[in-house]
């Protein structure tokens, strides 16, 4: 791995305890990190010289290691396997459903995927299909969603910029408070740039996915025939009230149009989605026409698909019931050669307010 110079690290401990006497906190534990020989952070270094870094060669001897390399990497796999079965456990822990409701069969275990037979009947259907296509449909709306959490990762390297200035301020022996100011202003400053920027790149990575996703779509109120039974069913199957859901979403695929791989959940769901009750728990789908060829729902990473089925569900889980966001549930809309009408219902965390939810005093 790459090797700092003494003189290097020197400096950079020197740099690292006078930014501790002006802004206290974060200083701190770098400097500890420094003086507990983990120079190599604030150096330029390998992937290879990170992991090597982290590890105590003092727990045994190099010629240890390599006479037990076969049983080392078996033991890696064995906590491996064991790290992913605790996860995926935590992320199985969806919503409590109905498990006895009518037409409801698992097709998919960790994560769990239901199809629901029958959720709707066929006039229901004609129903949905009628109100939404006499309203204006728009092409549907994609988001970055969470690009505050992949900001947010940076953000936090932002103090390191200040750290030249404090160096020069506390050796010409500037007061700690003055320094402070001065730090924190370099950091408001930095952090002004920064965020602007990162709202543009959103933007621009927004426009982006929206070119993947071709269908249009509009919302229903939830006072039609098709819409009532359809949120009615809801409450029941997924044990839940209309308060936490999003009003129903029609989406339209015309011959040819396609919804690329994406996720239904938010990492950054508590900032981003705050306003329309938080992290996504459940997704129901229902398909409201015969497609007689394509338009299937892909799971690519569980090598799992569904076909189209007229009144027919599919309900599956995009984030556990703590909000734990889960990757295994990426999901597509393939290519339809014919016309594909969906129903969607998303249950969130919380009472999903208007515009978003249904109106206050609404009942299924």
């Amino acid at each position: 791995g790459a090797v700092t110079p003494p003189s290097l690290l020197h400096n950079q401990a020197a740099m690292v305890r006078n930014f501790g006497k002006g802004l206290a906190g974060a200083a701190v534990v770098l400097s500890v990190c420094l003086d507990a020989g983990n120079a190599f952070s604030l150096a330029p270094t390998t992937p290879a010289s990170l992991s090597l870094g982290s590890r105590s060669w003092h727990s045994a001897p190099p010629c240890c290691f390599l006479s037990s390399r076969g049983s080392r990497a078996r033991e890696a796999a064995s906590r491996g396997a064991g790290v992913r079965m605790q996860a995926n456990a935590v992320l199985d822990a969806h919503i409590k459903i109905d498990e006895d409701f009518p037409g409801l069969r698992k097709v998919h275990s960790t994560p769990d995927i239901y199809l629901v037979d029958d959720m709707l009947t066929a006039e229901e259907c004609e129903s949905i299909i009628q109100r939404a296509d006499a309203k204006d449909m728009e092409v549907s709306p994609v988001a970055y969603s969470g690009w505050t959490e992949d900001a947010g990762l940076f953000a936090r390297l932002l103090p390191i910029g200040a750290l030249p200035q404090v160096n020069t301020m506390m050796n010409n022996g500037e007061e700690p408070l003055v320094v402070a100011a001065t730090a924190l202003a370099i950091w408001g400053a930095l952090s002004a740039v920064f965020w602007a920027g990162a709202y543009l790149w959103a933007e621009q990575r927004r426009k982006e996915l929206q070119a993947l996703r071709t269908s249009t779509s509009t919302t229903l109120d939830g006072e039609g025939l098709g819409d009532k039974a359809l949120v009615g069913k809801a409450e029941r199957l997924l044990a839940s009230s209309w308060r936490e859901f999003e009003a129903p979403t029609v989406i339209h695929y015309d011959p040819g149009q396609v919804l690329a791989p994406h996720f239904d959940a938010n990492r950054g769901a508590q900032v981003e989605d705050a306003n329309r009750g938080g992290q996504t728990l459940a997704t129901l789908l229902v398909y409201l026409n015969e497609v007689d060829k394509g338009g299937k729902t892909a799971f690519g990473r569980l090598g799992l698909e569904v076909d189209p089925k007229k009144g027919q569900g599919l309900l599956f889980f995009p984030a556990s019931a703590a909000g734990e966001f889960d990757e295994r549930v990426e999901h597509e809309g393939c290519r339809a050669e014919d016309e594909k009408w969906i129903a969607r219902i998303w249950r969130h965390e919380r009472r999903v307010e208007p515009p978003f939810g249904l109106r206050d005093g609404y009942s299924p």
